[in-house]
C-alpha cells in the first residue's frame, strides 16, 4: 500500500471506529446487567420490607396480650430481629441507590463519548 499512503490511515480509522462502536455496545450491555442487578436488589428490598412489616404487626399484636415473662422475652427477641432487619433494609437500599448512581454516571459518560 505504499502507492496509497492515505489508504493505511483510512483503514486504521475504520478499524478504530469499529472498535469504538464495539466498546459502546459493551458499555450498553454492562449497563443493562447493572440495571438488572439493581432491579433484583429492589425486589429483595421489597420482600424484606414486607417481612419486616409483617413482623411489626405480629409484635404489635403480642404487645396487646396480657404481660408475662414469656411475652416480654419474645418481644425483646423480636425487637432485636426487627432492628437487624431494618439495618439490612438500609444496607440493601444503599446498594440499590449506589448501583443506580453508578449506572447513571456510565450513561452520562457514554452520551459524552457518543457526542464526539
Amino acid at each position: 500500500m505504499a502507492n496509497f499512503p492515505r489508504l493505511d490511515e483510512l483503514a486504521i480509522a475504520t478499524n478504530s471506529r469499529e472498535l469504538f462502536n464495539g466498546m459502546l455496545v459493551y458499555f450498553d450491555r454492562e449497563n443493562g446487567k447493572d440495571l438488572d442487578f439493581a432491579n433484583g436488589l429492589h425486589n429483595l428490598w421489597a420482600k424484606l420490607l414486607e417481612r419486616t412489616n409483617e413482623r411489626q404487626l405480629f409484635i404489635t399484636e403480642l404487645e396487646v396480650l396480657c404481660p408475662s415473662v414469656m411475652t416480654y422475652k419474645i418481644l425483646k427477641f423480636l425487637n432485636k430481629v426487627k432492628k437487624h432487619d431494618l439495618i439490612q433494609l438500609l444496607d440493601v437500599r444503599k446498594m440499590i441507590v449506589g448501583t443506580y448512581q453508578q449506572v447513571s454516571r456510565k450513561i452520562a459518560l457514554i452520551a459524552t463519548i457518543r457526542s464526539f
